[in-house]
Protein backbone atom coordinates (compact mmCIF):
# COMPACT_ATOMS: atom_id res chain seq x y z
CA UNK A 1 0.00 0.00 0.00
CA UNK A 2 1.48 3.32 -1.06
CA UNK A 3 1.22 6.33 1.27
CA UNK A 4 2.35 9.83 0.38
CA UNK A 5 2.54 12.87 2.66
CA UNK A 6 3.91 16.35 2.23
CA UNK A 7 4.58 19.02 4.81
CA UNK A 8 6.10 22.42 5.40
CA UNK A 9 9.46 23.33 6.86
CA UNK A 10 10.32 22.17 10.38
CA UNK A 11 7.41 19.71 10.53
CA UNK A 12 7.44 15.93 10.80
CA UNK A 13 4.91 13.51 9.34
CA UNK A 14 3.88 10.31 11.12
CA UNK A 15 2.24 7.49 9.19
CA UNK A 16 0.51 4.88 11.30
CA UNK A 17 1.85 2.05 9.15
CA UNK A 18 5.48 2.98 9.88
CA UNK A 19 5.43 4.13 13.54
CA UNK A 20 8.06 2.59 15.80
CA UNK A 21 8.70 4.50 19.05
CA UNK A 22 10.42 3.19 22.15
CA UNK A 23 11.68 4.97 25.24
CA UNK A 24 10.36 8.36 24.13
CA UNK A 25 10.79 11.33 26.43
CA UNK A 26 8.11 13.79 27.43
CA UNK A 27 9.67 16.34 25.07
CA UNK A 28 9.48 13.80 22.23
CA UNK A 29 5.90 12.89 23.08
CA UNK A 30 4.78 16.50 23.32
CA UNK A 31 6.37 17.29 19.96
CA UNK A 32 4.65 14.30 18.39
CA UNK A 33 1.29 15.49 19.76
CA UNK A 34 1.82 19.01 18.43
CA UNK A 35 2.99 17.76 15.05
CA UNK A 36 -0.13 15.63 14.73
CA UNK A 37 -2.25 18.74 15.15
CA UNK A 38 -0.18 20.92 12.82
CA UNK A 39 -0.20 18.31 10.09
CA UNK A 40 -3.94 17.65 10.27
CA UNK A 41 -5.56 20.92 11.34
CA UNK A 42 -8.19 22.56 9.21
CA UNK A 43 -7.17 25.22 6.73
CA UNK A 44 -8.02 28.53 8.39
CA UNK A 45 -7.24 32.18 7.88
CA UNK A 46 -3.91 33.38 9.25
CA UNK A 47 -5.44 34.94 12.38
CA UNK A 48 -7.73 31.97 13.05
CA UNK A 49 -4.85 29.58 12.43
CA UNK A 50 -2.70 31.33 15.04
CA UNK A 51 -5.54 31.23 17.58
CA UNK A 52 -6.19 27.56 16.89
CA UNK A 53 -2.51 26.71 17.27
CA UNK A 54 -2.28 28.58 20.59
CA UNK A 55 -5.31 26.73 21.95
CA UNK A 56 -4.04 23.36 20.76
CA UNK A 57 -0.68 24.01 22.42
CA UNK A 58 -2.45 25.08 25.62
CA UNK A 59 -4.48 21.86 25.73
CA UNK A 60 -1.40 19.78 24.92
CA UNK A 61 0.60 21.45 27.70
CA UNK A 62 -2.21 20.81 30.19
CA UNK A 63 -2.53 17.20 29.05
CA UNK A 64 1.16 16.42 29.55
CA UNK A 65 1.19 18.19 32.91
CA UNK A 66 -1.74 16.06 34.14
CA UNK A 67 -0.26 12.94 32.57
CA UNK A 68 3.02 13.43 34.44
CA UNK A 69 1.09 13.82 37.69
CA UNK A 70 -1.39 10.98 37.37
CA UNK A 71 0.01 8.43 34.93
CA UNK A 72 3.70 9.12 34.12
CA UNK A 73 4.24 5.55 32.94
CA UNK A 74 1.67 6.06 30.18
CA UNK A 75 3.93 8.34 28.13
CA UNK A 76 4.66 5.54 25.67
CA UNK A 77 1.01 5.50 24.58
CA UNK A 78 1.68 8.66 22.55
CA UNK A 79 3.27 6.43 19.90
CA UNK A 80 -0.03 4.58 19.39
CA UNK A 81 -2.02 5.72 16.33
CA UNK A 82 -5.34 5.42 18.13
CA UNK A 83 -4.08 7.56 21.02
CA UNK A 84 -2.77 10.14 18.57
CA UNK A 85 -6.18 10.28 16.95
CA UNK A 86 -7.79 10.88 20.35
CA UNK A 87 -5.32 13.66 21.09
CA UNK A 88 -6.02 15.26 17.73
CA UNK A 89 -9.78 15.12 18.26
CA UNK A 90 -9.35 16.87 21.62
CA UNK A 91 -6.97 19.47 20.19
CA UNK A 92 -9.25 20.17 17.25
CA UNK A 93 -12.36 20.64 19.39
CA UNK A 94 -10.63 22.89 21.91
CA UNK A 95 -8.91 24.85 19.14
CA UNK A 96 -12.31 25.68 17.68
CA UNK A 97 -14.15 26.46 20.93
CA UNK A 98 -11.54 27.75 23.38
CA UNK A 99 -13.96 26.83 26.18
CA UNK A 100 -11.95 26.31 29.37
CA UNK A 101 -14.43 23.87 30.96
CA UNK A 102 -14.45 21.74 27.83
CA UNK A 103 -10.66 21.85 27.70
CA UNK A 104 -10.34 20.62 31.29
CA UNK A 105 -12.82 17.78 30.67
CA UNK A 106 -10.99 16.74 27.49
CA UNK A 107 -7.63 16.72 29.29
CA UNK A 108 -9.01 14.52 32.06
CA UNK A 109 -10.45 12.05 29.56
CA UNK A 110 -7.18 12.00 27.59
CA UNK A 111 -5.17 11.15 30.71
CA UNK A 112 -7.47 8.21 31.46
CA UNK A 113 -7.26 7.13 27.83
CA UNK A 114 -3.45 7.26 27.79
CA UNK A 115 -3.26 4.80 30.66
CA UNK A 116 -5.14 2.07 28.76
CA UNK A 117 -2.99 0.02 26.42
CA UNK A 118 -5.41 -2.74 25.44
CA UNK A 119 -8.53 -2.37 23.36
CA UNK A 120 -11.43 -2.81 25.77
CA UNK A 121 -14.76 -1.24 26.63
CA UNK A 122 -13.16 1.52 28.70
CA UNK A 123 -10.80 2.52 25.89
CA UNK A 124 -13.65 2.63 23.36
CA UNK A 125 -15.84 4.58 25.80
CA UNK A 126 -13.13 7.18 26.39
CA UNK A 127 -12.49 7.59 22.67
CA UNK A 128 -16.17 8.26 22.10
CA UNK A 129 -16.34 10.57 25.13
CA UNK A 130 -13.76 12.91 23.62
CA UNK A 131 -15.89 13.40 20.53
CA UNK A 132 -19.12 13.66 22.51
CA UNK A 133 -17.90 16.14 25.15
CA UNK A 134 -17.35 18.75 22.44
CA UNK A 135 -21.07 18.65 21.64
CA UNK A 136 -22.11 19.52 25.18
CA UNK A 137 -22.39 22.67 27.27
CA UNK A 138 -21.18 23.26 30.81
CA UNK A 139 -24.72 22.64 32.07
CA UNK A 140 -24.80 19.29 30.27
CA UNK A 141 -21.58 18.38 32.11
CA UNK A 142 -23.31 19.31 35.38
CA UNK A 143 -26.32 17.13 34.56
CA UNK A 144 -24.08 14.14 33.85
CA UNK A 145 -22.15 14.62 37.11
CA UNK A 146 -25.44 14.90 39.00
CA UNK A 147 -26.62 11.62 37.49
CA UNK A 148 -23.29 9.97 38.27
CA UNK A 149 -23.54 10.80 41.96
CA UNK A 150 -27.30 10.27 42.24
CA UNK A 151 -27.67 6.98 40.38
CA UNK A 152 -24.25 5.34 40.13
CA UNK A 153 -22.40 6.23 43.34
CA UNK A 154 -22.70 4.97 46.89
CA UNK A 155 -20.41 6.32 49.59
CA UNK A 156 -18.71 3.57 51.56
CA UNK A 157 -17.47 3.57 55.15
CA UNK A 158 -19.99 6.11 56.44
CA UNK A 159 -21.02 5.37 60.02
CA UNK A 160 -23.69 7.98 60.67
CA UNK A 161 -25.81 10.66 59.06
CA UNK A 162 -23.28 13.44 59.68
CA UNK A 163 -20.62 11.53 57.76
CA UNK A 164 -22.99 10.80 54.88
CA UNK A 165 -24.16 14.38 54.58
CA UNK A 166 -20.55 15.54 54.88
CA UNK A 167 -19.69 13.49 51.79
CA UNK A 168 -22.59 15.02 49.90
CA UNK A 169 -21.50 18.53 50.88
CA UNK A 170 -17.87 17.86 49.95
CA UNK A 171 -18.35 15.94 46.72
CA UNK A 172 -21.87 16.32 45.34
CA UNK A 173 -22.77 19.93 46.13
CA UNK A 174 -19.82 21.48 44.19
CA UNK A 175 -20.44 19.14 41.26
CA UNK A 176 -24.11 20.11 40.87
CA UNK A 177 -23.84 23.86 41.50
CA UNK A 178 -26.17 25.76 39.18
CA UNK A 179 -27.88 22.58 37.95
CA UNK A 180 -30.84 22.92 35.64
CA UNK A 181 -32.32 20.23 33.42
CA UNK A 182 -34.90 21.22 30.81
CA UNK A 183 -36.48 18.65 28.54
CA UNK A 184 -34.42 20.14 25.69
CA UNK A 185 -31.23 19.46 27.66
CA UNK A 186 -32.25 15.86 28.27
CA UNK A 187 -33.28 15.32 24.64
CA UNK A 188 -29.88 16.57 23.53
CA UNK A 189 -28.06 14.32 25.99
CA UNK A 190 -30.11 11.39 24.74
CA UNK A 191 -29.34 12.33 21.12
CA UNK A 192 -25.59 12.45 21.85
CA UNK A 193 -25.68 9.02 23.48
CA UNK A 194 -25.01 10.14 27.06
CA UNK A 195 -28.29 9.01 28.60
CA UNK A 196 -31.29 6.82 28.02
CA UNK A 197 -34.80 7.57 29.27
CA UNK A 198 -36.50 4.98 31.45
CA UNK A 199 -40.17 4.47 32.29
CA UNK A 200 -39.61 4.09 36.02
CA UNK A 201 -38.36 6.83 38.31
CA UNK A 202 -37.74 7.46 41.99
CA UNK A 203 -37.70 10.66 44.07
CA UNK A 204 -34.41 11.73 45.62
CA UNK A 205 -35.55 10.70 49.10
CA UNK A 206 -36.48 7.24 47.84
CA UNK A 207 -33.03 6.78 46.32
CA UNK A 208 -31.34 7.80 49.55
CA UNK A 209 -33.42 5.42 51.67
CA UNK A 210 -32.72 2.60 49.22
CA UNK A 211 -28.97 3.22 49.32
CA UNK A 212 -28.66 3.97 53.07
CA UNK A 213 -31.72 2.50 54.85
CA UNK A 214 -29.90 2.30 58.20
CA UNK A 215 -29.58 6.09 58.29
CA UNK A 216 -33.24 6.74 57.52
CA UNK A 217 -34.86 4.21 59.86
CA UNK A 218 -37.43 5.27 62.44
CA UNK A 219 -36.67 2.04 64.30
CA UNK A 220 -38.84 -0.81 65.51
CA UNK A 221 -39.90 -2.25 68.84
CA UNK A 222 -39.10 -5.72 70.14
CA UNK A 223 -42.68 -6.76 69.42
CA UNK A 224 -42.16 -6.03 65.72
CA UNK A 225 -39.46 -8.71 65.47
CA UNK A 226 -40.83 -12.04 64.20
CA UNK A 227 -41.83 -14.18 67.16
CA UNK A 228 -39.67 -17.13 66.16
CA UNK A 229 -36.60 -14.85 66.08
CA UNK A 230 -37.36 -12.66 69.07
CA UNK A 231 -35.70 -14.73 71.79
CA UNK A 232 -32.73 -15.99 69.78
CA UNK A 233 -30.48 -13.06 70.54
CA UNK A 234 -30.95 -11.79 66.98
CA UNK A 235 -27.53 -10.52 65.79
CA UNK A 236 -26.81 -7.17 64.14
CA UNK A 237 -29.50 -5.36 66.13
CA UNK A 238 -28.51 -2.02 67.66
CA UNK A 239 -30.29 0.95 69.27
CA UNK A 240 -31.97 3.10 66.62
CA UNK A 241 -29.83 6.03 65.54
CA UNK A 242 -32.86 8.33 65.40
CA UNK A 243 -34.74 6.97 68.42
CA UNK A 244 -32.61 5.17 71.06
CA UNK A 245 -35.79 3.78 72.65
CA UNK A 246 -36.21 1.57 69.58
CA UNK A 247 -34.01 -0.83 67.60
CA UNK A 248 -32.66 -1.10 64.06
CA UNK A 249 -30.42 -3.37 62.00
CA UNK A 250 -26.76 -2.38 62.32
CA UNK A 251 -25.90 -2.68 58.62
CA UNK A 252 -25.91 0.27 56.22
CA UNK A 253 -27.80 -1.56 53.46
CA UNK A 254 -28.62 -4.98 52.05
CA UNK A 255 -25.21 -5.40 50.45
CA UNK A 256 -23.41 -4.84 53.74
CA UNK A 257 -25.90 -7.05 55.57
CA UNK A 258 -25.47 -9.94 53.15
CA UNK A 259 -21.69 -9.62 53.32
CA UNK A 260 -21.88 -9.83 57.10
CA UNK A 261 -24.28 -12.78 57.00
CA UNK A 262 -22.16 -14.83 54.61
CA UNK A 263 -19.03 -14.22 56.69
CA UNK A 264 -20.52 -15.31 60.04
CA UNK A 265 -21.39 -18.91 60.95
CA UNK A 266 -25.02 -19.45 61.88
CA UNK A 267 -26.21 -16.14 60.44
CA UNK A 268 -27.98 -17.57 57.41
CA UNK A 269 -31.08 -18.51 59.43
CA UNK A 270 -31.61 -14.83 60.26
CA UNK A 271 -31.25 -13.52 56.69
CA UNK A 272 -34.88 -12.96 55.71
CA UNK A 273 -35.87 -11.44 59.06
CA UNK A 274 -32.91 -9.06 59.15
CA UNK A 275 -33.66 -8.04 55.57
CA UNK A 276 -37.25 -7.28 56.51
CA UNK A 277 -36.26 -5.33 59.61
CA UNK A 278 -33.64 -3.35 57.69
CA UNK A 279 -36.39 -1.85 55.53
CA UNK A 280 -39.06 -1.61 58.22
CA UNK A 281 -40.43 1.79 59.27
CA UNK A 282 -38.21 3.88 57.02
CA UNK A 283 -38.77 7.62 56.73
CA UNK A 284 -40.93 8.65 53.80
CA UNK A 285 -39.31 10.04 50.67
CA UNK A 286 -40.89 13.42 51.41
CA UNK A 287 -39.38 13.50 54.91
CA UNK A 288 -35.94 12.61 53.57
CA UNK A 289 -36.23 15.20 50.80
CA UNK A 290 -37.01 17.89 53.35
CA UNK A 291 -34.08 16.92 55.58
CA UNK A 292 -31.64 16.53 52.68
CA UNK A 293 -32.61 19.91 51.23
CA UNK A 294 -31.65 21.66 54.44
CA UNK A 295 -27.98 20.68 54.47
CA UNK A 296 -26.81 22.77 51.49
CA UNK A 297 -28.41 25.14 48.93
CA UNK A 298 -27.01 23.23 45.94
CA UNK A 299 -28.41 19.96 47.30
CA UNK A 300 -31.78 21.66 47.79
CA UNK A 301 -31.65 22.67 44.13
CA UNK A 302 -30.62 19.14 43.13
CA UNK A 303 -33.64 17.73 44.97
CA UNK A 304 -35.96 20.29 43.38
CA UNK A 305 -34.66 19.66 39.85
CA UNK A 306 -34.68 15.90 40.38
CA UNK A 307 -38.21 15.67 41.76
CA UNK A 308 -39.69 18.36 39.53
CA UNK A 309 -38.80 17.09 36.06
CA UNK A 310 -37.61 14.18 33.96
CA UNK A 311 -34.05 14.02 35.26
CA UNK A 312 -35.00 11.19 37.61
CA UNK A 313 -36.04 9.11 34.58
CA UNK A 314 -32.54 9.25 33.09
CA UNK A 315 -29.91 6.54 33.10
CA UNK A 316 -26.30 7.16 32.12
CA UNK A 317 -24.57 5.33 29.30
CA UNK A 318 -20.85 4.55 29.46
CA UNK A 319 -20.08 7.76 27.56
CA UNK A 320 -22.27 9.77 29.93
CA UNK A 321 -20.48 8.25 32.91
CA UNK A 322 -17.05 9.08 31.46
CA UNK A 323 -17.95 12.72 30.76
CA UNK A 324 -19.70 13.17 34.11
CA UNK A 325 -16.72 11.61 35.89
CA UNK A 326 -14.25 13.88 34.09
CA UNK A 327 -16.34 16.93 34.93
CA UNK A 328 -16.53 15.97 38.62
CA UNK A 329 -12.75 15.59 38.70
CA UNK A 330 -12.38 18.97 36.96
CA UNK A 331 -14.38 20.56 39.78
CA UNK A 332 -13.20 18.54 42.77
CA UNK A 333 -9.55 18.09 41.86
CA UNK A 334 -7.36 15.64 43.75
CA UNK A 335 -9.89 14.93 46.50
CA UNK A 336 -11.97 13.02 43.95
CA UNK A 337 -9.59 10.13 43.33
CA UNK A 338 -12.09 7.42 42.36
CA UNK A 339 -11.02 5.97 39.01
CA UNK A 340 -13.36 5.56 36.07
CA UNK A 341 -12.83 1.79 36.27
CA UNK A 342 -15.21 1.73 39.26
CA UNK A 343 -18.08 2.59 36.89
CA UNK A 344 -16.85 1.40 33.46
CA UNK A 345 -14.99 -1.91 33.39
Amino acid sequence: MKQIQSTGNDNTNYQAQNMHFSGITYADAKQIALDVFRNNALELSEIARATARERAEELTDNFFKKLSERAPDAIGSISDPDMQRSIFHAQEEYACSGDGDLGAVLVDILVDRAAITERNIRQITLNESIKTAARLTKNHFTILSALLFATKTQFNNVRNLDELYGRFIDFVAPSVAGLRATDADLWHLQYTGCISMEITDMPMGGMLSQAYPALFSNGFSRDEIAEDQRDLGLPSIIPCLRDPAKFQVGAMNSKVLHSHITSQPGMERHRSELERLLNLNLMSAEEIDAEFSEIHPDLKNLTSVWNGGNLRRCQLTGVGIAVGHANARRILGDKFDAGLEIWVN
